[in-house]
């Protein structure tokens, strides 16, 4: 499936997913936070922003959110199975450097705080996150 998701689109899949993996929910807080790191995300894969449509942002996002829901409606197992493919995949992007590994695992991490709890679960799927990527988890 994720050939049909360019890497800003997996990039944000990786988001949505842990944010579901971890309590099994994507909360409105969570979606927020996603959402305002988008931009982020955006700028560091693609480049700048000015040069693409005012709504692509916005594109991308829905586009991730809808990735992340083909996949939760199947099964749990498709979304980790593929959650773990773009997680492996993604080290091999020229962009992909240790300082963006980190500030991923940030992201990942203001997730986790959004909905008020951090759960042990979303703490040690950060940990071996960070190890795949060979980073340390900022939490």
């Amino acid at each position: 499936m994720k050939k049909r998701y360019d890497w800003v689109e997996r990039t944000l899949f990786i988001l949505f997913s842990y944010a579901h993996i971890t309590d099994w929910e994507v909360s409105s807080s969570e979606r927020t936070i996603i959402q305002r790191k988008t931009e982020d995300i955006f700028k560091i894969i693609v480049g700048d922003l000015s040069k693409h449509p005012p709504d692509i942002l916005e594109k991308k996002l829905t586009r991730a959110y809808n990735y992340w829901q083909k996949l939760e409606q199947i099964s749990i197992d498709e979304v980790i199975a593929e959650l773990q493919e773009v997680s492996t995949n993604i080290i091999s992007q020229k962009w992909f450097t240790p300082d963006f590994a980190e500030q991923l695992i940030g992201f990942l991490g203001e997730v986790a705080k959004a909905d008020g709890v951090i759960l042990d679960s979303e703490k040690l799927s950060l940990i071996d996150l960070a190890d795949i990527w060979n980073v340390k988890p900022r939490l």
